[in-house]
Order: structure tokens, then sequence, then C-alpha cells
């Protein structure tokens, strides 16, 4: 039989039976066992269980993606929230055999005002795309904000809270396919070299073996809505499991899963 009572977000019962509700004091927000995970409710704005980034050495390491490997089409998409705008560089997700010229790398550029998203293409080249902060507003603003980037094998978009974004070409032309080892070392929250932290929380990364549409990214973006080409999804619950496929991350640092947030 289920129950109804109280704890605190570091207080939850160790041993809860399936249905059983609880009211935090602390956060106000109601959290029901659905017989694996903790699932939360609030009555202004809806609560979800995050990944939260110290910004010292907090990533998660995912192994080999093959999905970004020798693809003419994929999208990244995930939600993320940040209120750290110094002039460091803050990454939100880095793959590939090197850092740069072999790699994907999602970032925002402090030292430039920039959001930039890099595609390498082998050797010393690599086609991007730039989103200019000064002209277009903070995206590390202290809310939650969705985030989708969309390769076709002839363009790269940046999407924004579910719109598409105004960015600027950087580097060459945009390969047709990437290199057979974009999806290797793959993390979240940090550079695939263990450096350029993300301070903040993430939710929901997902990773697809498609180029979504603009009606596609949106659905995820009001509805939480996943195509069924989505190949590896990050939730963050309760661990850095992979809900998708097999790709489990592994925390490091004092990254942690299963923080409580209101979005």
């Amino acid at each position: 039989m289920s129950t109804f009572s109280t704890c605190t977000s570091t207080n939850r019962p160790p041993s809860p039976n399936d249905g059983d509700v609880l009211f935090e004091t602390d956060t106000k927000n109601v959290i029901i066992w659905d017989g694996t995970n903790w699932r939360g409710y609030a009555s202004d704005g809806r609560a979800i269980f995050v990944g939260t980034f110290d910004g010292t050495d907090d990533r998660v390491e995912l192994g080999t993606l093959s999905t970004l490997n020798s693809t003419s089409a994929f999208s990244l998409t995930m939600w993320v929230k940040s209120s750290t705008t110094d002039s460091s560089t803050r990454t939100l997700w880095s793959s590939g055999s090197d850092t740069f010229y072999n790699a994907l790398w999602f970032y925002r550029d402090g030292a430039g005002g920039t959001f930039d998203i890099t595609l390498g293409k082998g050797g010393s080249s690599y086609a991007g795309i730039r989103y200019t902060i000064s002209s277009q507003g903070e995206i590390f603003n202290g809310s939650w904000r969705h985030l989708g980037v969309v390769y076709n094998g002839s363009s790269i978009v940046l999407y924004l809270d579910g719109s598409t974004a105004t960015t600027t070409t950087i580097g060459t032309t945009v390969p047709t396919s990437t290199v057979s080892t974009t999806g290797n070392n793959a993390h979240i929250a940090s550079r695939n070299d263990d450096s350029r932290y993300l301070i903040g929380s993430l939710d929901d990364v997902a990773i697809f073996n498609t180029a979504l549409s603009a009606s596609q990214v949106s659905d995820i973006y009001s509805s939480d809505i996943y195509h069924a080409s989505v190949q590896h999804r990050y939730t963050f619950d309760t661990n850095f499991n992979d809900s998708v496929g097999s790709n489990n991350g592994t925390g490091q640092g004092d990254a942690t899963a299963g923080v409580v947030s209101l979005r």
C-alpha cells in the first residue's frame, strides 16, 4: 500500500514502496516512487531531476558513440542552466580522437562572447557556426534553456528554446560526413581532454542518428516528445546511464545526478 508523508530533498526514505508519495518540505516538491525512480511534480513549474557540475573537474565520460562516426546526419539536444558568464571556456559536449580537428565540440567561449559549435574535418580543418552573445542575448542567464544542434551533411543549425538561432559560419565548408572518430571519447560538461568544465546543470542530453526537422526540435522543447531516431539519452534522474542505448556514462569529480530542479 502506498503512503503519503514528508521528507527533505536530502533525506528521502531508502526503501520506498511503489506509489509512495512524499512532500519535500525544503523544495516544496511532491515526489512519487514509480518502482525504479523518484518522479517529481510541482505546482509552480515542472519538477525534474538533473545533473549538476561544479566547473572544477566534474564531467560525464561516455566512451565511444559510434552514431557520430562517419555519418552524414546527426542531432544533439539538451537542456542547460547556468549563470556563469566569466571569461573561461565552458563545454557542453565534446567528442573525438582529439579536441578540435577530428572532433565535435559545443561550448561557450567566454573570452570571445560566443557559443561555438565546431565539427572537425580531419587534418587541420574544421567547419562550424557561431552564436554571438553580444547581439542576441546571453544563453547562460540563470534560466533553463533548450539547445539543439542539427547536422545534415551540408549545414549545421543551432536551435535555442525551440526556434532557429541566428548564427554565422566559422571555419571552412561543412563536410558531407563526419570523420571516423567524431564520436570517440565522448564527454558531457567538459572537453574530452578533461578541461574547460561547465558550471551549471544539464538535463536530457540526447543524440539522434538523423537531422531533426524544426518541428521535431520544437516538439522536444515544448512537449518532451522525442523522435524515434534517438540513439542515446541521458536524463540524469538517478545516475548517468543511457536510458535508450547501452553507452552508460560514468560521472567524474563531484558530478551529481538526481538533483531536483524546476523547469
